[in-house]
């Protein structure tokens, strides 16, 4: 007996989840394998002009099937047996280390997984394609009844609504990068070096080991330079080397290697305006970390003007742009402007990303940092709460980031003269660091601020019943 669907229930989720005019990640989740003919029929019926691209993955390489992947500009791209990704390294690195690559092309890719392999497949996607599985994805669970063979049920979430699936944090990541440690001592072929070192690097940039992943990327780089790599690798591999001296704070080697890359780029007779868009955007954020604020906005603006061209307005590159001017528009003290950029990060942030996602913590951040320069503390603190609560989610309790938010936390209830959650804040923030044995500048003026607290605490215990309130309100 075939199986009969209730098309006027899943027409409507279908018709939110599946969208050919941008980059989706759609995972399908069926109990009989029926469906899967039934739902690639609906979806030729719905959208007649869309090229359907499918993958047969078996015993294939990422190279094999690139070139076909790649050609499909507006449409749907079915992933068929799934499972061959996830187990043949050659397929998990090239879709995990190509996400962006991917996602430029305004597809669905599509796979369809069965309900009773949920668990298992799931568990190992988030461990081998993290990047590619945490990425505007949108999973579809479908049931059915057993008795009348119809369907039931149809749930819409994201990968990240599965807590049993972890791999976001930094436990999963710390185990994750002893595995791959260990493959790099075994590997022989440059190919699968740059593979594990790209991994590892990015392993360790997101933990917060910033020395770590710089020592992994100069590998990389080396490995590059002496081979026959495209000029897009090597572009890139000083774009990583670049940005990881920027995150340790050496500003001059920075400029250097963005400047590498940015040469690259502009010197060869394939120029790509993508990568042309991102060198300008790392350099304006180099510029702004140097104080130079009008090399910054100069840079950031060309980036935008190339990026509208060529980019949909709901890309993650906007986010950073925007993100970016916003930034250099508080170095400007333009606050109001600065606010207007920051939302449109944080709107296109809210859309693309699943929310327990660093980037968008990064933008709850950022837009608290506005409010509370603009006096908003309410706002303020309730924007940096949200940024608080994915951190500790995903991050550990060892983690930079972390450590900044309850640092930021606490500064706003500083503004506020509730000086005893400001000083419960500030020494989780110190703890961290001190854990870290973080020697920042940032640490300095931590331990700064908590003397300032504490001293106020003092004159507000030493002050009369007429001074209430002056130093500390919760004293």
């Amino acid at each position: 007996m075939s199986f009969e669907l209730n098309f006027e229930q899943l027409q409507q989720k279908l018709k939110k989840v599946l969208n050919p005019s941008r980059f989706r990640f759609v995972v399908i989740l069926y109990p009989n394998t029926n469906m899967i003919d039934e739902i690639k029929k609906y979806i030729k019926e719905v959208y007649p002009e869309s090229l359907v691209t499918s993958l047969d993955l078996k015993d294939k390489s990422y190279q094999d099937i690139a070139s076909k992947l790649y050609k499909n500009n507006e449409g749907f791209v079915y992933l068929n047996d799934f499972e061959e990704i996830l187990n043949n390294p050659d397929l998990y690195n090239g879709f995990n280390q190509r996400r962006d690559k991917i996602a430029l092309h305004n597809i669905n890719l599509i796979c369809f997984i069965s309900l009773y392999q949920k668990e298992e497949l799931f568990t190992k996607a988030i461990n081998v394609i993290p990047d590619l599985w945490e990425f505007k994805n949108t999973v579809l669970e479908l049931e059915k009844d057993i008795k009348t063979d119809k369907l039931s049920d149809i749930k819409v979430s994201d990968s990240g609504s599965y807590s049993s699936i972890g791999g976001l944090t930094t436990k999963d990541k710390e185990i994750e990068l002893k595995k791959l440690l260990e493959r790099l001592k075994e590997s022989n072929s440059d190919e699968l070096k740059l593979n594990l070192l790209d991994q590892i690097s990015t392993i360790y940039k997101d933990i917060g080991s910033f020395k770590e992943s710089l020592h992994y990327r100069q590998q990389e780089l080396e490995i590059i330079k002496g081979s026959e790599s495209k000029y897009r690798d090597l572009a890139n591999s000083y774009t990583n080397v670049s940005l990881m001296y920027h995150n340790i704070g050496d500003l001059k080697n920075a400029l250097e290697y963005q400047e590498k890359a940015l040469e690259v780029s502009e010197n060869t007779q394939e120029m790509n305006f993508s990568d042309l868009a991102t060198n300008y955007n790392n350099l304006a954020s180099i510029y702004k970390s140097a104080d130079n604020l009008s090399l910054a906005l100069e840079y950031q603006q060309k980036a935008l003007n190339i990026s509208e061209k060529i980019q949909e307005k709901t890309s993650p590159v906007f986010v950073t742009i925007n993100n970016n001017l916003a930034t250099i528009h508080i170095h400007r003290k333009e606050l109001q402007e600065a606010l207007n950029y920051q939302k449109t990060a944080l709107d296109i942030a809210e859309k693309i990303f699943q929310s327990t996602h660093p980037d968008l913590a990064l933008q709850y951040n950022n837009i608290s940092i506005i409010y509370q320069d603009m006096g908003e503390l309410f706002k303020a603190l309730e924007y940096q709460e949200k940024a608080l609560k994915i951190r500790k989610k995903i991050l550990g309790d060892k983690h930079p980031d972390l450590a900044q938010s309850y640092n930021n936390v606490s500064m706003i209830y500083q503004e506020l003269k509730e000086c005893n959650k400001a000083k419960e804040y500030l020494e989780k923030c110190l703890k961290i660091l001190e854990q870290l044995n973080y020697t920042h500048p940032k640490y300095l003026i931590a331990k700064k601020n908590l003397k300032i607290i504490n001293s106020e605490i003092k004159k507000q215990q030493k002050a009369g019943f007429k001074k209430r309130g002056k130093y500390c309100k919760d004293i």
